[in-house]
């Protein structure tokens, strides 16, 4: 009887199957338990499931690896753990022009333009920083460690370091610069990515500008508000992301748990792939899609006033970067990009993606932009 029993329901699960299969145009707008089945994901541990905005597919490391081949950015969520995002629901006043220039305009005269050079050197010399290697972990701990001294007598005070485990080797990094206004409940953030990848653990990856360049920006915007003893009114966080080239892993992580306790999150600015090509003539790209509108428009102004680049639209293709983790949400999110999208790096995701390759001018110009973001959008306290 038992066995009766099991062979008839095989034998609905093979119905259910064939039916969908004839009702949906490719196997990957199946039922996610039937593709969850056909791709053994219930059974194997490894399997992730990718979401590319118009499906969700159930695949293995190794077909993961193979998305960001050479020169190509990937655009994709691993969703695996992630599937009933919490969303926020915010009420962010995003500004219609600039109101700091003065204060910014300082900092910007007293920038250090070689310091992100070096950043760059000592990031582009681990083998790799894939997020399950050592490389990724002692990469992560050195750029802490960078934060820790920049902050000076500020830590532990009003700025405060945080490494977010994950369920892989490498962490994340925030860091907190806790406002001190009336308004210090609400945060502006800005990111990076510190992982790189060339297809995998076993493979060269220096990811200088892919996104070694975004994550030394960060950096160097920390530093230049710690030396000009800027105070925010909102709290202002400073992020390196963990697994960005695997599925946006690591701010996905984040960005549920800020959900999930209802942090208020004014904006986000990713900053991935800033230095090519090498000069300041050439456009970057403004992303346009899954993205704030009004955000992205502010960055254009900051983007006039405060640098010598000009910018062009640009369409990235739903998940291209961590941005999106935080618009999933319902976060307002920008995304300025080193050029216009399918314009950019070519040596990405290969063991040529080194800094001779990209500008440290340009890098600089984003930095420039970076700092007229989080002034203007965190405050200063007068």
């Amino acid at each position: 009887q038992k066995a009766k029993k099991k062979n008839m329901a095989w034998l609905q699960l093979i119905v259910v199957v064939i039916v969908a299969f004839y009702a949906a145009p490719s196997c990957n707008a199946l039922p996610l338990e039937v593709v969850n089945i056909l791709k053994d994901g219930s059974n194997n541990n490894s399997s992730r499931l990718i979401d590319f905005g118009d499906r969700q597919v159930w695949m293995s490391p190794d077909e993961i690896d193979a998305l960001s081949r050479a020169g190509k950015k990937a655009n994709f969520f691993d969703i695996t753990d992630h599937r009933n995002k919490a969303k926020l629901t915010l009420s962010s006043e995003i500004p219609d022009e600039p109101k700091h220039q003065e204060l910014v305009e300082g900092y910007i005269s007293l920038l250090n333009p070689t310091a992100i050079q070096s950043t760059l050197e000592h990031l582009e010399s681990y083998f790799n920083r894939y997020y399950t290697t050592q490389d990724s972990v002692d990469a992560v701990n050195w750029l802490k460690n960078e934060y820790e001294e920049a902050a000076g007598t500020r830590l532990g005070t009003d700025i405060f370091l945080e490494l977010v485990e994950h369920p892989w080797a490498q962490p994340s990094l925030i860091v907190t610069m806790i406002g001190s206004g009336d308004n210090r409940d609400e945060t502006v953030i800005i990111g990076g990515h510190i992982d790189s990848t060339a297809g995998g653990a076993t493979s060269k990856a220096p990811g200088a500008d892919d996104d070694g360049s975004g994550s030394a920006a960060v950096l160097e915007i920390f530093r230049t508000l710690i030396r000009n003893q800027f105070k925010p009114d909102r709290t202002v966080e400073f992020h390196a992301y963990a697994a960005e080239e695997v599925g946006l892993r690591g701010s996905q992580a984040i960005a549920e748990r800020y959900a999930g306790t209802g942090r208020d999150i004014v904006s986000m600015c990713q900053l991935d792939m800033i230095g090519y090509p090498a000069d300041i003539v050439t456009p970057i790209g403004l992303t346009n899609d899954y993205v704030s509108t009004a955000l992205s428009t502010f960055i254009g102004k900051l983007l006039a006033t405060y640098t010598k680049l000009k910018s062009e639209p640009s369409t990235c293709g739903y998940a291209c970067s961590d941005h999106a983790s935080w618009t999933a949400i319902g976060v307002a999110a920008a995304f300025p990009f080193e050029t216009k999208f399918g314009g950019h790096n070519p040596a990405i995701h290969t063991s040529n993606d080194l800094l001779a390759r990209i500008s440290v001018e340009r890098c600089n110009e984003f930095i420039k932009l970076g700092l007229g973001y989080v002034v203007e959008m965190a405050d200063p306290v007068q």
